[in-house]
C-alpha cells in the first residue's frame, strides 16, 4: 500500500495528467478546421436548377472552389418549398462537408408555415455568410397591354367587374414571391387567380406564353425575359429602384410602404466547429471581392453582401419576426 506522500503524489500526477488530458482534447477539431475542406464539399441546394437560389449558389461554389482549391458542389434537392433541403442539411455531420444555400424561404419563414418542416431555421444552423440580396420583379405578358403598376391595378379591376380574373404566379409557395404577391394583391386591393409554381422554371413556362397574365419572380431568374422583350417589367419589390435596373419603378412608387427583398446565403449544421465556420466565412468574402466574381453577381441583378456570420444570424432572426407577423395576419397556413 503507498504511504500518504505517495498516494498525494499520485493524485497530484494524476490531476496534472486529466488537465493535460482535457486541454488537448480540442486540438483536433481545431487541426480538422485547419485543414478543411480536405475533399469535396456538397452544396445542398432547396430548389430545381436554373432558379436564382441554384444560379447564386452556383456562383459562390465557383468562387469557393478556386479560394480554397477543393470542389464545391451544388446539389439540387427541391421540394416542400425548400424543407426538404433543409432537414437534410440540419442533420448532417457538422464537419462542414455539407452546406446549406439557405433562403428567406427555408430560414425564417416555414417555420410559420408548415406544423413540422422538419428543422429549425435558426437553432438547426451554423450561419457562415449572407451571399446576396435580390429583389423580386413583378412582370406581366406584353399581350396584356399594361406597361405599369396602375394599370396592372385598373386591368385586373376591369377584369374583376366583367365576372373573370387575371391569373398571376409565383415561384414557391410560401417564400418571398408568394408573399411579395400576396402583398401586392392586398395593397393593391385586387382579385385575381393564384397559381403557384415549384420553382421559377415551370412558372415561366406559364409566364412566356401567356397562360397567367402576370407574375412575381426573382430577379436573376427573370432577367434575361426582360432583356429580350419577352416580359414586361412592371415593378421592383425593394423599397427603392435597384441599381442594376434605373429605369424600372419600385412598386413603392404606386403603392407607398411596399418592400420585399430576397436574400440568400451560406449555412452549415449546428455543432460546425467555430474556427471552421470563420475560415469558410473568411474564404468566401475572399471570393466575393474579387472582381470577376462580383462582376458576374451584378450582372445576374443580385446585390453581393458578405458580412460576418453573426451578421446573417441578425438577418435571419429579423426577418424571422418581420414575415411571422405578416404570415399570421393573411392566415396563410401549410399542410
Amino acid at each position: 500500500m503507498p504511504g500518504r506522500g505517495e498516494a498525494a503524489g499520485w493524485r497530484r500526477r494524476a490531476a496534472l495528467g486529466a488537465g493535460l488530458a482535457l486541454a488537448v482534447v480540442p486540438a483536433p477539431r481545431a487541426a480538422r478546421a485547419a485543414s478543411w475542406p480536405e475533399r469535396p464539399v456538397k452544396v445542398l441546394v432547396p430548389f430545381p436548377p436554373g432558379g436564382t437560389v441554384d444560379i447564386l449558389a452556383r456562383l459562390i461554389a465557383s468562387g469557393l472552389s478556386e479560394t480554397l482549391g477543393q470542389a464545391f458542389v451544388c446539389e439540387n434537392r427541391p421540394g416542400a418549398g425548400g424543407n426538404i433541403a433543409a432537414a437534410a442539411a440540419a442533420r448532417a455531420a457538422p464537419d462542414g462537408y455539407t452546406l446549406l444555400m439557405g433562403s428567406p424561404g427555408t430560414q425564417a419563414i416555414n417555420a410559420h408555415l408548415y406544423a413540422s418542416p422538419g428543422y429549425d431555421g435558426i437553432a438547426d444552423f451554423a450561419p457562415i455568410v449572407l451571399v446576396a440580396d435580390v429583389p423580386n420583379i413583378l412582370a406581366a405578358h406584353p399581350d396584356l397591354g399594361v406597361r405599369t403598376v396602375p394599370g396592372l391595378v385598373a386591368k385586373a379591376r376591369e377584369r374583376a367587374a366583367a365576372g373573370s380574373r387575371l391569373a398571376y404566379g409565383e415561384t414557391s409557395i410560401g417564400g418571398s414571391t408568394h408573399l411579395s404577391a400576396e402583398l401586392f394583391r392586398i395593397q393593391a386591393g385586387i382579385e385575381a387567380e393564384h397559381v403557384s409554381y415549384r420553382g421559377s422554371a415551370p412558372m415561366l413556362q406559364d409566364l412566356l406564353p401567356g397562360r397567367v397574365q402576370f407574375g412575381f419572380d426573382n430577379l436573376p431568374s427573370i432577367l434575361p425575359h426582360l432583356r429580350s422583350g419577352a416580359l414586361s417589367g412592371l415593378g421592383v419589390t425593394s423599397a427603392a429602384r435597384w441599381p442594376g435596373l434605373p429605369d424600372l419603378p419600385a412598386i413603392a412608387e404606386s403603392l407607398p410602404g411596399y418592400e420585399v427583398t430576397a436574400w440568400f446565403g451560406l449555412l452549415a449544421p449546428r455543432g460546425t466547429p467555430a474556427a471552421l465556420v470563420e475560415t469558410a466565412n473568411a474564404a468566401a468574402r475572399r471570393a466575393m471581392a474579387a472582381p470577376a466574381l462580383r462582376a458576374r453577381f451584378m450582372e445576374v441583378g443580385a446585390q453581393p453582401v458578405g458580412g460576418t456570420p453573426d451578421d446573417y444570424a441578425a438577418r435571419i432572426a429579423s426577418e424571422h419576426r418581420r414575415w411571422g407577423v405578416v404570415i399570421r395576419q393573411a392566415g396563410i397556413r401549410m399542410e
